[in-house]
């Protein structure tokens, strides 16, 4: 399995359409986290981007879909909070599991749940105001804080970041960062 990087962009079917031209621009070692949940060729767009990705060093996980994961030889695969909450995970843990597995969390309850599925890695948010959950109460970044620290899996900040947020959120022990916008502002 890969390392995982310090910066994960999310792709967005909206706010980020075209993630070929965002993974042909990303810094190497960072990685993406392909949703695009709502796109028609979802399944084309995933094996072009997989091409990119391997080739510029990117780590790139697929969202939801383990299967579309294998198929295009993703790093891993990411689940949603909710998804997690609502289906079974044993297809991901016995088939899948040579992949990364990531998960989202929006709280201590998401935390655990990563932990008990023994996550590689997990997205706390939303950490700060964001555009993407308007009707969201952020963490916060000392809430964030603890609870990162309190886990034992590496726990990247999502949400409302940006890069300006990077030293402040890494001292206080995220893993790292993750975002929509980061890469519109690193490019």
């Amino acid at each position: 399995m890969p390392k995982l990087p310090s910066t994960f962009v999310f792709t967005d079917d909206v706010r980020l359409p075209d993630p070929v031209h965002v993974a042909a621009t990303l810094p190497q070692n960072w990685g993406i986290v392909f949703r695009h949940y709502a796109s028609e060729n979802r399944r084309s767009l995933a094996h072009e981007l997989a091409k990119v990705c391997h080739a510029r060093g990117l780590v790139f996980l697929i969202a939801k879909d383990w299967r579309l994961a294998c198929e295009v030889h993703a790093d891993g695969v990411h689940m949603p909070e909710g998804v997690l909450r609502t289906s079974t995970v044993s297809p991901i843990l016995n088939a899948a599991r040579t992949l990364l597995l990531t998960t989202s969390a929006h709280g201590p309850t998401g935390l655990h749940l990563a932990s008990s599925l023994n996550a590689d890695a997990v997205f706390l948010s939303p950490v700060k105001i964001t555009s993407s959950h308007a009707n969201t109460s952020p963490i916060g970044v000392l809430p964030f804080a603890a609870m990162a620290r309190a886990s034992h899996l590496p726990v990247y900040a999502l949400g409302g970041i940006n890069s300006s947020d990077a030293l402040r959120l890494n001292a206080l022990g995220a893993a790292g960062l993750a975002g929509i916008s980061l890469s519109k502002e690193e490019i």
